[in-house]
């Protein structure tokens, strides 16, 4: 019964949050999910393809290419000829960067929100727990970036993300 309560108290944790970051992004007119998600993306890997940013959305290509192209229109989103010439190299604008960091900081208030009732050594080992659970969850570098795609990189830099630095082991064989 515990394993049952423990899973169902998580679901309910995670339907609440879940909530909690989609209000949070209704904030801004016009941003979803899929929209933050790549503004971040592409901050994350500036030069991405239009390939690179679908796979790690799990969006089709035509969805991805409609995504970007609004994006864009916004000012927020910026296409340049790719290396091949086939395909065109996506860079954040002065706007979507800052555009991506109010998002990043709204999120991490509404999470902090969550988890302030938590004694600085309850966060710790809450910390230490979501990391081995992001670590199991974690099935290759293109998962990775599915899984990090709202993430604060600054809040949790790639040599310090359970979830990346596993996708590199997974790699490495």
């Amino acid at each position: 019964m515990p394993k049952l309560r423990t899973a169902n108290l998580l679901g309910a944790l995670a339907g609440e949050i879940s909530e909690r970051l989609e209000r949070q992004l209704k904030t801004h007119p016009n941003q979803t999910d899929s929209a933050a998600a790549a503004l971040n993306i592409i901050g994350f890997y500036e030069g991405c393809s239009n390939n690179e940013l679908s796979r790690a959305l799990r969006l089709s290509h035509p969805a991805t290419v409609r995504l970007v192209d609004k994006l864009e229109t916004e000012g927020l989103v910026e296409s340049r000829p790719g290396a091949d010439r086939r395909s065109v190299a996506l860079y954040l604008s002065s706007e979507g960067r800052e555009r991506i960091r109010i998002i990043l900081m709204a999120r991490c208030g509404a999470l902090g929100d969550v988890v302030d009732c938590l004694s600085d050594a309850e966060q710790r080992q809450l910390t230490r727990l979501l990391e081995k659970l992001l670590r199991k969850l974690t099935l290759s570098a293109e998962h990775a970036d599915h899984i990090c795609r709202l993430c604060d990189d600054i809040a949790c830099p790639a040599d310090h993300c359970p979830v990346h630095q596993t996708a590199l082991s997974l790699e490495q064989g």
